[in-house]
């Protein structure tokens, strides 16, 4: 059994990012409160208040 989904608090390496999405890990960085990044795995995550364009970041990843 792995861990199929990773979240920090503070941000993550291009690498950390690389070896996430090739191992098929979900990584959400700079997680505060009710705000955070998805840097790999978009797939896995469900958005509660739908997928709006002010919620999506300039590189595709959205912020909650």
């Amino acid at each position: 059994m792995g861990i199929p989904i990773l979240i920090s608090r503070s941000g993550f390496t291009a690498w950390g990012v690389d070896l996430a999405r090739r191992a098929g890990l979900t990584l959400v960085g700079r997680a505060r409160g009710r705000r955070f990044i998805v840097l790999a795995g978009e797939e896995r995550i469900v958005y509660d208040g739908g997928e709006t364009e002010e919620n999506e970041d300039r590189d595709g990843t959205f912020a909650g």
